[in-house]
């Protein structure tokens, strides 16, 4: 039989016994707890670039994701299988744009007649010269008389037959060898008088 002062000492030693285990299953469950809470924020870390995200269930329902601890946030854990890490493309090189060609300067004038001149020929003859002063040359010169594509070549120089007398306008133009213009000369008037044959007699 225990007395009086053996079983207050049984008991104080039970105790203290008692209250070290408690305290190391708290100690191991906080640590448990901070190692979990650890865990879940090394994966939210590694999901998110090493940079933890949180999860912040406001009190209207409404849930914000941060990247910024607050006293109510959650960190968040990703499974390695729904991360989604796309690789950006890199950029093609592109070459340099080519250097813009320089268009080249078709340029033509009309060497005679002069404007408004007066052409005095009783056989309808006119002669029209012109000459390109631009570069590169022109494969052609082209007369439009009276409105019309009259005769081409490669001279510039145009003798005319059986022209009426009266007023006529005519222009130069440089062709390439499809036809398309590539300088026209400014429209010009001659004047054809032909003798009458009433004076004559």
């Amino acid at each position: 039989m225990l007395d009086k002062k053996q079983l207050l000492s049984l008991l104080l030693s039970l105790g203290v016994l008692c209250c070290n285990v408690s305290l190391a299953q708290t100690t191991q469950t906080t640590q448990n707890e901070n190692s979990g809470t650890k865990a879940t924020e090394s994966k939210a870390q590694n999901a998110a670039g090493n940079k933890a995200i949180y999860k912040i269930v406001n009190s209207d329902g409404t849930v914000t994701y941060t990247d910024k601890p607050a006293s109510q946030a959650q960190p968040m854990a990703f499974d390695d299988k729904t991360l989604n890490v796309v690789n950006a493309a890199k950029a093609p090189v592109l070459p340099p744009p080519a250097p813009n060609k320089a268009k080249p300067q078709y340029r033509v004038s009309i060497v005679s007649p002069q404007p408004e001149a007066t052409v005095r020929n009783n056989l309808g003859e006119v002669t029209i010269s012109a000459k390109q002063t631009g570069t590169p040359k022109a494969p052609l010169f082209r007369l439009v008389f009276d409105g019309a594509p009259y005769k081409s070549n490669s001279s510039g120089l145009f003798k005319l037959k059986g022209i009426h007398r009266g007023a006529h306008t005519f222009k130069i133009e440089l062709t390439d060898n499809t036809g398309k213009t590539l300088a026209s000369s400014p429209t010009q008037t001659l004047y054809l008088h032909q003798a009458s044959a009433l004076i004559n007699n």
